[in-house]
């Protein structure tokens, strides 16, 4: 492991990317100072300097009863040799001018209590000039081995930098807002339309019924067109309710143990009028034994339907539409995949990665010949995240024809059987949680419960120890999203992109519990959104589920 872990490494360790503090640390007559031989010090100090010499912010600790001093490369210009010889010395005397307070902070944070000083203005030589800059001084308490507050971890933030950084993420937030109403626009466009086709028909279909000569060959023709009509607009009403409740969290699945053949076989019954319409070919490959998968038997046969559906509707007339269920065991564990492929209109590579977004559709001829609304992907992809489940889109891209995949986890059980809403039983298997939360009574808090109920729990109280020391094991991560240094989002994101953690379940857990931020949550790669204050059936029927 990387210095000070290694403190006989020899000369050929070190690379080019070994810092300035640290070469100078590496050098330096630790036994001469109060805190002894490198060989002799303590897992906590040697972290607290390893993450201090990785660290992009300025930071400084001091540790022991001597406030022996540390720090690293960004710091360097704030110290700017302020002691005769800073690295080694009593970080008091080092800072005292410029922290009039500084003996009471360290004396505070060595009780166990992070502190916050007033901030510092410096004079700081940027790119050949000086330039005054603010910073927010913060004191966070180190542990030795026993557990007993023996460092105080100083990082310094440029609020120049904090600021501009916050005025990014307005800009792309605004940004991305504005993405959204553009969309909402032309999706209330589209509605408008949409409703309006059929109201046409109905119009004339019943001043036509309104004439004395009707032939009752008239009156039946307008009668089935103003019931085509009327079935067509409670379709449109129905897919927006749907998407409403699904995408707010209001619909409840009715989980049991099914035979994903089967649910299969009758979305193909359902949407086979369709299909026959249209005059396509359609083709059924399923395996010869029962495929289980826990779930909602009503809405994954919505989730397949719509899929027929939708290759019904984009592939011209007399086309060829295939469904096939495959299962693909790994272990103990697997994963069952539905796909339905056609030969129709394909998907452009620009809207590929769209094509389950809310409000995403494709631009379409004046004729609107297609119809429907472009939210029944978005729907489809809503119902099988609930499973714990992928969607997933392919295309070669326009007239190259398309396929469309829903993998589910394999259940461990046996088809019929009813899976029970609720806190969960004792029998749940104890998983690997991770939580993330600057407030650390509520992270501890919550890992108390969540022991209670036989599991591993570590609490993290900021994104870099997380990234830096989250247990590979880990299956569960629970974010906050408003951490210190880095969002739950970026968090989540970065953990992901760990070979270690691909596979885990991230839950948002926030005091934010707008749609939009429901959104956020979706886009930066998490599985469950939940407000705080916990709901802890509901978090515990999440860990159930992972078990």
């Amino acid at each position: 492991m990387p210095w000070p872990f290694d403190p006989a490494a020899p000369a050929s360790a070190l690379t080019r990317s070994v810092s300035h503090m640290e070469l100078r640390m590496r050098s330096h007559p630790w036994e001469s100072t109060g805190v002894g031989p490198v060989a002799a010090w303590p897992l906590g100090l040697k972290l607290a300097v390893r993450a201090l010499l990785d660290s992009s912010l300025p930071m400084m600790l001091a540790w022991g009863a001597d406030c022996t001093q540390f720090f690293n490369d960004a710091c360097l210009p704030l110290i700017r040799e302020r002691h005769p010889r800073p690295l080694g010395a009593d970080a008091r005397d080092c800072w005292r001018a410029l922290v009039p307070d500084i003996d009471r902070i360290i004396a505070r944070v060595k009780r166990g209590e992070p502190d916050e000083g007033a901030g510092l203005a410096l004079d700081i030589d940027r790119a050949g000039y000086l330039e005054t800059c603010r910073f927010n001084d913060v004191y966070s308490p180190v542990y030795d081995d026993a557990g007993v507050p023996q460092g105080v971890l100083t990082t310094f933030v440029d609020t120049a930098q904090e600021r501009e950084q916050i005025l990014s993420s307005e800009r792309a937030a605004r940004a991305e807002a504005e993405r959204h109403n553009k969309m909402k626009d032309e999706f209330l466009a589209m509605l408008a339309h949409e409703l309006r086709n059929p109201l046409a028909p109905i119009t004339s279909a019943a001043q036509l019924l309104r004439l004395p000569e009707v032939s009752e060959g008239l009156r039946l023709k307008a009668s089935n067109i103003i019931s085509r009509q009327v079935r067509h607009m409670t379709e449109l009403v129905d897919d927006l309710l749907d998407v409403s409740r699904v995408t707010r969290g209001l619909v409840k699945l009715e989980n049991e143990i099914l035979d994903l053949n089967k649910v299969a076989i009758a979305a193909v019954e359902q949407a086979r009028p369709h299909i026959e319409e249209r005059r396509h070919t359609l083709g059924v490959d399923l395996p010869p034994r029962p495929v289980p998968v826990e779930g909602d038997r009503t809405r994954l046969i919505q989730v397949l339907v719509n899929l027929l559906n939708n290759s019904a509707k984009y592939t011209p007339p007399g086309g060829r539409i295939g469904l096939t269920v495959t299962v693909k065991p790994d272990g103990g564990a697997g994963a069952a995949t539905v796909a339905v492929r056609d030969n129709g209109s394909g998907i452009d590579a620009g809207l590929l990665p769209h094509v389950f977004d809310l409000f995403t559709q494709a631009d379409r001829t004046p004729d609107r010949s297609q119809g429907g609304l472009g939210i029944g992907l978005a729907l489809v992809k809503s119902i099988v995240r609930m499973h714990n489940g992928q969607v997933a889109a392919y295309s070669d891209g326009p007239q190259q024809g398309t396929t469309m995949t829903v993998t589910l986890p394999l259940a461990d059980a046996e088809v019929g059987q009813v899976i029970r809403a609720g806190e969960g039983s004792g029998e749940t298997r104890p998983l690997v949680v991770t939580i993330v939360d600057d407030n650390l009574d509520a992270g501890h808090s919550l890992a108390v419960l969540l022991r209670a109920h036989g599991h591993t729990v570590r609490v993290h109280e900021d994104a870099v120890s997380t990234l830096d020391g989250a247990d590979a094991a880990t299956e569960v991560f629970i974010l906050d999203i408003g951490l210190p240094d880095m969002t739950g989002y970026e968090l989540a994101r970065r953990l992901r992109r760990k070979p270690a953690h691909d596979k885990a379940v991230f839950v948002a857990l926030t005091g934010y519990g707008q749609q939009r931020d429901r959104e956020l949550s979706q886009q930066a790669g998490f599985d469950y959104h939940l407000v705080k204050p916990v709901e802890i059936g509901k978090l515990t029927q999440i860990l159930a589920g992972v078990a």
